[in-house]
């Protein structure tokens, strides 16, 4: 039987130029994978079957979101007899020895994952899920409590199993707290993740600065964030105060009311319509 299935998500980049693809499925001499490709019409993405013939390759150019590229994958990794899912950003970097590591651990039944650090070489993740939202300092690899930490989706990876068991990501999230939400559910199946022995780096380079299009983004993440579930009243505040959190730093960093005003309106009627700026 097979096991890992790797899946990129892609938007506006040719797949060549993705950091994951060159770091590891190319590195690693990976032949078949999913490549879900969320851009627009009007970006010309390269002949992914002359370069990848053995890839499965989805166009969307209705940008549905990272948990439905997740989900497709899900779905082929048990049609095709694999038994892990890997998950994979575009502007993520991986260590030559990676591939190696995640098979050495597709044995474990829960969900693996390496520590993930910033360009300047700031570790986010694993992080504490509740309201200090911290990434401890020297975890090292090892088996960890998903009630103490979760981990970002890009360069996790997931028993097909438990994707069959917790329902899979929830679709409505299309992009932020989608991978809070899916371990949440994912805890009470399979409450540890195993740290592996390894960092990736994950660019944050093309960060968007004009204001206009940070709202339009900010809209996006104020929808995902009406459709998460929250366990409890402490998780129901943690949530709150994250949201809050980020909408006052938007309003500091752009010196704009209309981020406060997008906000208002997400508690009035929790599901705020963007404005018409471009989408970031």
């Amino acid at each position: 039987m097979q096991t890992i299935l790797p899946v990129i998500v892609i938007y506006r980049i040719r797949l060549s130029q993705a950091a994951s693809y060159t770091s590891l499925i190319r590195a690693a001499g990976i032949s078949r994978f999913v490549v879900y490709d969320n851009s627009p019409a009007d970006f010309e993405q390269e002949d992914i079957t002359a370069l990848c013939p053995e890839a499965l390759y989805v166009r969307d150019t209705a940008n549905s979101g990272l948990p439905r590229a997740y989900n497709l994958a899900a779905r082929k990794a048990e049609e095709w007899g694999y038994t892990r899912v890997l998950l994979l950003d575009q502007d993520t970097t991986f260590p030559p020895e990676a591939w190696h590591c995640y098979q050495h651990a597709a044995g474990y039944t829960g969900v693996t994952a390496p520590l993930a650090v910033t360009a300047q070489g700031q570790t986010f993740s694993p992080y504490d899920p509740s309201v200090r939202h911290r990434t401890p300092a020297g975890l090292s690899a090892g088996e960890y409590s998903l009630h103490r930490f979760y981990v970002i989706n890009s360069g996790m990876c997931v028993p097909v199993a438990l994707f069959k068991q917790t329902g899979g990501y929830n679709e409505r999230i299309t992009l932020d707290f989608s991978d809070f939400q899916f371990l949440m559910h994912v805890r009470r199946h399979s409450p540890r993740f195993l740290l592996l022995p390894f960092s990736i780096e994950q660019d944050f380079s093309n960060d968007v600065r004009d204001a206009s299009r940070l709202l339009t983004r900010f809209a996006i993440y104020l929808r995902c964030a009406a459709a998460c579930e929250t366990e409890g009243w402490q998780h129901l505040l943690a949530h709150h105060y994250y949201v809050l959190r980020h909408t006052l730093a938007l309003t500091a960093k752009c010196r704009s009311p209309r981020f406060l005003q997008l906000y208002l309106r997400f508690l009035l009627k929790g599901n705020p319509q963007p404005p018409t700026a471009p989408q970031a």
